[in-house]
């Protein structure tokens, strides 16, 4: 469900090339053993999803967890439902112990530096992705601390 509510949130917002249209089932219910999910759901519709995967911390140290496809369907945007969705997976994270959280922003999505910076994420350039992909410019790190 997740990996289908994913592609449907992401198919037209970002490029071709997002790591997001090489995911299957398979690689997204590994990530999700590996940390957590959130699905929203309104009136029996999944609507918005994130999930997160536990991490090594800056420099190796310490355990925290990095933030991954945060969205909602379209028909839902500009509620404040990533927000909701990304207070869910930190809530997670922290119930299992992580110290913080890093996330990336890609290149042609700009205007999340300030969403995430206004939920108390700051800029990193030394955070190191769990999926890398070569074929975008590189994205904008972000890290907040528990």
């Amino acid at each position: 469900m997740i990996e289908a509510l994913t592609r449907r949130i992401w198919t037209g917002r970002v490029s071709p090339e997002s790591t997001v249209f090489r995911e299957t089932v398979d690689t997204v219910a590994a990530q999700i053993a590996k940390g957590g999910a959130v699905i929203l759901m309104q009136d029996g519709e999944t609507i918005g999803s994130g999930r997160w995967v536990a991490v090594p911390g800056p420099g190796g140290q310490g355990a925290w967890m990095e933030v991954k496809r945060i969205g909602v369907l379209p028909s839902y945007t500009g509620r404040g439902l990533g927000a909701v969705i990304l207070a869910g997976l930190e809530a997670g994270g922290m119930q299992a112990g992580k110290q913080g959280a890093q996330l990336a922003i890609r290149a042609d999505q700009p205007r999340l530096i300030d969403f995430y910076a206004g939920l108390g994420y700051a800029p990193a350039a030394d955070v190191d992705l769990t999926t890398f992909n070569p074929l975008s410019p590189p994205p904008f790190g972000m890290r907040k601390i528990f």
